[in-house]
């Protein structure tokens, strides 16, 4: 009967799942420059209208968000943009003022249209929002969905000679389709990362 003989090599499973991860990444940083961006932003954020949205005020807004080039004209994108403003609470005995988050978390498309040797783009896109909030009466309030629709849109330059830093506005509108409504626009300042 054979003896168990410890392998000389105790940690090639982990071995075997780190050979797949790097070829997978290898194949993805191997691709055309250009597919992958990543986006960072500042800037307002406004409830734009709805009786759900009435009692909140004008606040920073901060994106971040990543598409991928599927062809010259169009890019999957996902998305989050965090909120923080004040919304105004009425009790029997006045009203108050507390500071609130309201998270957008969007999943779409976007058509992309360059300009000027691909230096300048335009962008429009569409998609939808899944809202969170610290605000319970935003969320579960109402009995209302937490999912929105959203269109956005805006255009970037780049800023270095290889198309790797891009800048620009990108301008975001959501809004349910029930009842009562709920509509958020917010408006930021983006510095992108293309690779």
């Amino acid at each position: 009967m054979a003896a168990n003989v410890p392998s000389p090599f105790p940690d090639m499973r982990k071995f075997r799942l780190l050979l797949p991860a790097l070829t997978c990444s290898l194949a993805v940083f191997g691709q055309d420059a250009g597919r992958n961006t990543v986006t960072v932003g500042a800037g307002g954020g406004f409830p734009s209208g709805g009786y759900r949205t009435g009692a909140w005020s004008d606040s920073a807004a901060f994106s971040a968000g990543y598409e991928y080039r599927l062809f010259k004209y169009l890019a999957p994108e996902v998305g989050i943009v965090n909120l923080i403003p004040n919304m105004t609470n009425y009790t029997k005995f006045g009203s108050f003022t507390s500071r609130e988050r309201v998270t957008l978390i969007s999943l779409g498309a976007r058509g992309i249209v360059p300009l000027m040797d691909n230096r300048i783009e335009l962008f429009a896109g569409a998609g939808a929002v899944h809202v969170g909030s610290s605000d319970f009466n935003l969320t579960a309030g109402y009995h209302s969905p937490t999912w929105l629709l959203q269109v956005s849109g805006g255009g970037r330059m780049a800023i270095d000679h290889r198309h790797r830093f891009w800048i620009g506005p990108t301008v975001r509108f959501s809004r349910d389709a029930g009842r009562p409504t709920e509509e958020w626009v917010s408006l930021a300042a983006d510095i992108a990362l293309r690779f």
